[in-house]
Parts: C-alpha cells; sequence; structure tokens
C-alpha cells in the first residue's frame, strides 16, 4: 500500500530515458505540476522535462530556497526570481509557474509574479499558495535528489550534480558552516557571495540579539547594510524611555487546541483570544485604559514616548525576565499606529517566549505574520467586528467607521474580511500573510 505523502516531488522516467522524466509537483491537495495538453484534449498531474535540469536548479539554490523569504514591498528583484521561480530553471521546459521561499520553519510554494497561464497547446491549471513544514520539504528533496542520482549518474549533468550535493551535505553537516550559508541566504546572497565583514558583525551581535533575533534582522533588512541596521536599531532601543511589562505572555496557557498544522493567522486569533478572556475583554473595543494595563504601564506615558527607531529599518525590544524597553517607530500624533506597533511587541513576546530580544519589521517570515495576525485580534476580533458590519457588503465608508470604533486604521478592518473570505486577496504577498 503508497503511504500518500502531504508533499509530493517526484520524478518517473520515460522509457528508454536517461533524463527526462514526468515530474509531479503536489502540495496538500495543490497539485502545482497539473497540465492540460489542449491539443489532445487531456489532463495530467505531471511534466516532462530533464530531471537533471531541474535537480541542478534545486540544488543550487538550495539555501536560498530553504531560508530566504519574499520582499516585504513591492515585486521581488529579478536576482530573487532567478533563485526562486523555477520557470527560472535551463532545460527549455515549460517549467509550472511557481516560486519557493521560506517563511521560517514553513516553505512556501506560491504562483509566480507574473504570467500566471502560458498561452498555446499546454498551460497549467491555477493553484493557491500552500505552505510545507521545512523539515519535510528537506527530506522531499534528499528524496529527489537521491532518485535522480540513481537513474542519471551515468550523464554529465548527473556527474556535476553528484559533486554539487556532497558540497551541499559537507556544509549541512558542519554546524557552523551550515549557520554562515543560513545567513548568507537570509540576508539574499548566493553561497560566499556575501560581504565577510558584514556576516561577522551580524554573528558577533549575536550575542545581543540572539540567532533568531539576527535572522529575523536579516530578514527585514536584507543587503550589506544588515548589520548596520541592526546596530542602529540595538542603539535606538537602549536609548528609550518606553518601558513595558511581558508578563501576561507568559501566563499565557496556549492551550488552543489547533492542528499540528496551524497558520500563525490561526495561532495568533487563538492566543489574541485568550488573552482577551484573561484581561476580561470578552466584548467590544479595548480602550486607551485596558490596553495599557496589558504593559502595566499608563496610555499617555505610551502615546507621548518620543519614536527613537523613526528613521530606522525596524523597531525592537531589549530586556530581561519581563521588563523590556522598546524602540517604536510610530509617530506620537497617530496613537492607533501605536496601540497595534505594541500589540505586535506583545504578539512578539508569545511567538518566542524567553526571549530577550525581538523585532517588529515589515518582512513576511511567520514570526512577523503572528505579530500582525496577533495585534489585528486582539485590538479587532472579528466575532466582534461583524457586531458593528455587514460582513456581506462591507462598504468603504461602514469599514471606515468600524475603525474608528475599534481605534485600529481602516486596513485593519479589511484584512480581517479579507481573511474571514468575506473580500478578496489583492495578490500572492496579500495571499501568503494569511497562509
Amino acid at each position: 500500500m503508497t503511504i500518500s505523502k502531504y508533499f509530493q516531488f517526484s520524478a518517473a522516467w520515460l522509457k528508454d530515458s536517461d533524463d527526462v522524466a514526468g515530474i509531479c509537483l503536489r502540495v496538500g491537495g495543490n497539485v502545482i505540476s497539473r497540465i492540460a495538453d489542449t491539443k489532445k484534449g487531456t489532463v495530467r498531474d505531471y511534466f516532462r522535462a530533464s530531471s537533471t535540469s531541474l535537480a541542478l536548479w534545486l540544488a543550487d539554490n538550495w539555501w536560498r530556497l530553504r531560508w530566504e523569504t519574499i520582499s516585504d514591498s513591492g515585486l521581488p528583484s529579478v536576482d530573487w526570481r532567478l533563485r526562486h521561480e523555477l520557470n527560472s530553471a535551463s532545460g527549455g521546459a515549460l517549467w509550472p509557474p511557481v516560486m519557493i521561499f521560506s517563511v521560517g520553519d514553513r516553505i512556501a510554494f506560491a504562483p509566480s509574479v507574473g504570467k500566471r497561464v502560458v498561452e498555446g497547446p499546454q498551460s497549467y491549471f491555477p493553484f493557491k499558495i500552500g505552505m510545507v513544514a521545512a523539515a519535510e520539504y528537506e527530506r522531499e528533496l534528499d528524496s529527489f535528489f537521491d532518485a535522480v542520482l540513481g537513474h542519471c549518474a551515468k550523464t554529465d549533468d548527473g556527474n556535476a550534480l553528484k559533486i554539487l550535493l556532497k558540497q551541499i551535505t559537507t556544509e549541512r553537516n558542519d554546524p557552523e558552516l551550515a549557520g554562515w550559508r543560513r545567513l548568507e541566504a537570509c540576508l539574499g546572497f548566493d553561497p560566499d557571495a556575501a560581504p565577510d565583514e558584514v556576516v561577522n558583525a551580524l554573528v558577533e551581535l549575536e550575542e545581543i540579539a540572539g540567532e533568531d533575533g539576527v535572522e529575523e534582522a536579516a530578514h527585514a533588512a536584507p543587503g550589506t547594510g544588515a548589520a548596520q541596521s541592526l546596530s542602529s536599531v540595538i542603539e535606538a532601543t537602549r536609548e528609550s524611555k518606553v518601558e513595558i511589562d511581558l508578563s501576561l505572555a507568559d501566563s499565557l496557557q496556549r492551550d488552543w487546541n489547533l492542528p499540528s498544522y496551524a497558520s500563525p493567522w490561526e495561532m495568533a486569533e487563538a492566543a489574541a483570544t485568550e488573552l482577551r478572556f484573561k484581561i476580561g475583554a470578552t466584548r467590544g473595543r479595548l480602550d486607551h485604559t485596558n490596553f495599557a494595563d496589558i504593559f502595566k504601564a499608563r496610555w499617555n506615558d505610551l502615546k507621548s514616548a518620543t519614536e527613537t527607531a523613526r528613521e530606522l529599518r525596524y523597531g525592537a525590544r531589549i530586556g530581561g525576565e519581563t521588563k523590556y524597553r522598546v524602540a517604536l517607530q510610530t509617530l506620537t500624533s497617530k496613537p492607533h499606529d501605536r496601540r497595534f506597533e505594541l500589540a505586535r511587541q506583545f504578539g512578539d513576546a508569545v511567538w518566542q517566549k524567553d526571549s530577550d530580544f525581538g523585532i517588529v519589521s515589515r518582512s513576511k517570515s511567520d514570526r512577523q505574520k503572528f505579530q500582525r495576525a496577533f495585534a489585528q485580534n486582539l485590538l479587532c476580533p472579528f466575532e466582534h467586528l461583524q457586531r458593528e458590519i455587514d460582513v456581506n457588503d462591507p462598504t468603504p465608508e461602514a469599514m471606515e467607521i468600524a475603525a474608528k470604533k475599534f481605534l485600529v486604521h481602516p486596513s485593519v478592518v479589511r484584512n480581517q474580511l479579507v481573511y474571514k473570505g468575506y473580500l478578496p486577496f489583492e495578490n500572492t504577498t496579500e495571499e501568503a500573510e494569511a497562509a
């Protein structure tokens, strides 16, 4: 009996072929490789292509596929697309229009940002974004590599693949080298392409920010300026007069009764619901006093505090035990935005328990997605929102009124309606935020 796998990246070689195979790519119920042959009037779940060309592309980009996330704004760069969009692989095949990227401990398979449907006698079916546990992704790719080597070892490309995979295996099995490669990828560099001084500077900052904090910083501000950005944020945090208590985050029981594959959004919604229940805010908006009480602070102090990270790439918190000093980015003149930023800091303490350092950025990692979702569900729970607005006819005017009611930006109301299926996603990046 064949056991069905959630994630499948498999090849079945054509008769008498030492390279060309029928290749199937499946994520859960999404068959990303499903293709229609209009000339023959058939539909199949695999595409035909050079297995070694595909394996070489996956191996060449192994570190960036595994650790680099998608850009936080606008279209991805040409360099990013070459490393993450499958149709950039060589071989002249009609590759599936899919991009592969990391969000932390999961790997995303999303429709390419460009033209999704190829005109001609063969075309791929559209598919929704899918997420795969990173450990499962690595196991399935290793299995695919083994299968290709076993079938194509005698070819020139097969020999080149064998050499490349041996190098990658050596890197993966060496903790120090693997950490270096991982950080290079988070910064958006190919192996050995990142300046040594940048990586070394970030490694030194792990003493303050921790390994996870440095990785988040690399996602938030990739490139050669990453270490300087992190140093500036640390300095701004130490200079900040804002102090918050996050002991409530540690007190959450986290008994959320969620499936093991729950998304950051689902976990954040459950966490926000538990916090509201714990503080007795089971209905309606959180007023300023109740909100500030979460941090054991006064709202006037939080509202009027200087935004020491205003000109920086992201904000942060530094502390220990329960007390943290926070570098804020939001203006004192925009209290709704400040509430959201502070709620994200609380959410980060829920996500990364017992961490002395955390950042709030625009990056697309699961950690940042959890923060944003937590803040939205804490300040504007959908259960409460649907009592204030006709979710089946959410006009801009109605959303504006609801936002004022809950003391949030109108985008928070819209996002709740989008993620609950009452409004459509505008693009792949927005869809990935909810996955």
